[in-house]
């Protein structure tokens, strides 16, 4: 389902606060007031009940140390947002260039990012929306609170199964860029061939397509929009064509395209696979609408280009070259300058390549050595020991205009040392990659822990920037099972360009354990992010009243609401949770 995007405002644990003297009275008294306890708090130098100077109590604000609180200006209290302390030292951390006096001193976005990020003040347990700004400080209205363990399992229970009936796996998913309520998503099945659904409430719901026109379809879904919105994309292998297909009525039936519907889009002298769709949507860019395709033919990358919204494409190119190029699993994306970055993983040389065109993909530049991986191409896991973990790249860029505007990212799912034909010696990490010179040079860090890395697998990433420049990492991870055999959907963002990463967060309420069929997982999972929301879709194999044995199907999820509370929680352990920070 959607959920509301995090703000780069914000990030993984805001703890903090700031130096304040004690209120000169006490708040009135006509509603219910918070009882502040100076001997909950963590540094008894503070005094936490003149914390309401700054903003609504909030209990988080036990966690501050007068060290937080110095970040905040003597003149915070002219800011009159209804954000509590710990929210605003947090905010000066990441944020030092916020002004240090009078009532502009927050974004107005920033009490919508404290609703977003932690549902409201914490109290006792209890969620409040309403404060009050009296004379002598901030009062919040305790009336009509949510029970924070019912805020926690109503988050959860957002999960929603996109496929119907049973037999789905390797989804792609695009949100519409001027209408966050239209998504459109494709599946490898059920029943054979791809299958396309559609959603217009965000992801909330989803429907069954109208079939792609012409049948003869395999799988590798992969969809798009058009920058107005007004056309929706998709594009599937044949066997062993390529095909692209046209929408304009939001993804409902699929025959926009002139003649019969589709479009070939490979010249048909090879055997087409793991193709991807691009398009260019930044507003300034001199190459916006243009429609880019990567697929392999034999393990060589080609490439094809549409600058009619798909009605036509030219003749393919040639990325790769010689055997230490030979890949599969590419992935390609621009810039706001309209520069086009084909990735892909070359399993020979064990490489991850990049090559970039300045021309709107006429022509490409000289191949640029992304990182080098311990993997060649799969390798089996307990989780996915007869399809094996597949080493692929998903690629995006910033082009919000933000401080690491025109970065470019890449991530893949790697091995921790050299392949073995045990799973169990296999251990499956993620990496991500950054530049910030449009692709000269790269660093490659890790967007999880890596303290457990021999006993937990995370594979089939997905990555996607936000329009705040945050970047967003999806991937199956399979801490809570010691065996290593089952998997939950995760959830991992930065703020700060990929140099740093949140701890991750689990999205999916119910684990999927090992699936018995040579398919198992699939090849890939997707996500994509438009304006405030994005939606993750990945296969799935929980079990379900309406299905005996493997239930194989594509859900959809929201990421961003994952943490609500202090550190040291994760989402849906609510167990031993008293609503004060501490477990």
């Amino acid at each position: 389902m959607k959920r509301t995007l995090l703000s780069a405002l914000g990030s993984t644990v805001l703890l903090a606060a700031a130096t304040a003297a004690p209120l000169a009275a006490q708040l009135p008294s006509q509603l219910p007031i918070q009882v502040i306890v100076q001997s909950r708090g963590v540094d008894s130098r503070v005094d936490y009940a003149s914390l309401t100077r700054f903003g609504p109590w909030d209990d988080r604000n036990y966690r501050l140390t007068v060290d937080d609180l110095a970040l905040l200006p003597a003149a915070d209290p002219e800011a009159t947002e209804a954000i509590p302390a710990f929210f605003r030292v947090g905010l000066r951390r990441d944020h030092p260039e916020l002004a240090a006096s009078g009532p502009a001193q927050y974004p107005r976005s920033g009490l919508p990012a404290f609703f977003q990020r932690h549902g409201g003040y914490l109290i006792d347990g209890t969620l409040y929306r309403q404060a009050r700004l009296e004379e002598d400080g901030w009062r919040v209205v305790l009336e009509d609170g949510v029970d924070l363990r019912d805020y926690v399992l109503e988050f959860l229970e957002g999960e929603v199964r996109v496929t119907d009936p049973n037999g789905a796996a390797e989804s792609a998913v695009a949100i519409n860029p001027v209408d966050p309520d239209l998504v459109i998503a494709g599946s490898n099945g059920p029943g054979g061939g791809q299958r396309m659904h559609f959603s217009t409430d965000g992801g909330e719901s989803w429907a069954p397509a109208a079939a792609l026109p012409l049948g003869g379809t395999c799988c590798d879904p992969t969809v798009g929009w058009s920058a107005d919105g007004t056309k929706a994309y998709a594009a599937t292998l044949g066997i062993p064509e390529l095909f692209f297909y046209r929408s304009a009525d939001g993804g409902q039936t699929w025959t926009d395209l002139p003649g019969n519907g589709r479009v070939q889009v490979d010249n048909g002298a090879g055997f087409v696979d793991k193709e991807y769709l691009h398009v260019d949507l930044h507003p300034g860019s001199p190459q916006l609408d243009n429609l880019y395709m990567t697929w392999h033919e034999g393990n060589t990358m080609r490439f094809s280009r549409s600058t009619d919204l798909g009605t036509t494409w030219s003749a393919e190119l040639t990325v790769s070259s010689g055997a230490s190029e030979s890949g599969i699993g590419s992935d390609i994306t621009s810039d706001g300058g309209g520069r086009v970055y084909y990735f892909w993983p070359a399993f020979q040389s064990r490489k991850i390549w990049v090559r970039r065109s300045t021309d709107g993909g006429v022509s490409f530049e000289p191949t640029v050595e992304v990182a080098s991986t311990e993997g060649a191409f799969d390798f089996p896991i307990p989780s996915m020991e007869t399809r094996n973990v597949f080493i692929y790249v998903a690629a995006d860029t910033d082009r919000t205009g933000g401080p690491f505007d025109g970065s470019v990212y890449a991530s893949w799912t790697d091995n921790t040392g050299p392949d073995s034909g045990t799973p169990a010696n296999n251990h499956a990490r993620i990496q991500v990659a950054y530049s910030r010179d449009a692709g000269a040079t790269w660093t490659v860090v890790t967007p999880h822990e890596t303290a457990d890395q021999d006993s937990v697998d995370r594979w089939h990433q997905w990555l996607a920037v936000a329009p705040d420049g945050s970047v967003h990492v999806v991937f199956y991870d399979t801490r809570r099972d010691p065996t290593r055999s089952s998997v939950d959907l995760f959830h991992s963002f930065s703020t700060d360009g990929a140099q740093t990463f949140s701890t991750p967060e689990r999205l999916t309420a119910v684990q999927s354990p090992n699936i018995a069929d040579g398919f198992e997982f699939g090849d890939y999972n997707g996500l994509d992010a438009v304006l405030s929301n994005y939606v993750a879709v990945f296969t799935d194999n929980r079990a379900e009243t309406e299905a005996g044995g493997d239930s194989v199907d594509v859900y959809a999820a929201g990421a961003g609401l994952a943490v609500i509370f202090a550190d040291g929680f994760e989402s849906g352990d609510v167990s031993g949770w008293d609503g004060t920070g501490s477990e």
